[in-house]
């Protein structure tokens, strides 16, 4: 998968789950890629808080696929 239009280019592909997301990761959601500002750790999943004032719920079978600058 290539990084969409207004990604650069050079970002790594990933996948995301709830033990792996971090911070600055973007998620493509209906075409629009968001930032990670926020990682918030509960017993029943982790909440994601986007640049766009968005909040994201992971669970234990979430996968999605993100971008993270190489080398992070």
């Amino acid at each position: 998968m290539s990084a969409p239009a207004s990604l650069p280019e050079w970002m790594e592909t990933v996948t995301i789950t709830r033990a792996t997301v971090r911070v600055e990761d973007r998620v493509v959601v209906g075409g629009v890629p968001m930032r990670v500002v926020d990682v918030v750790r509960t017993l029943t999943g982790v909440r994601l808080d986007l640049e766009e004032g968005e909040r994201l719920w992971l669970t234990a079978r979430t996968r999605l696929t993100g971008f993270r600058e190489p080398g992070d």
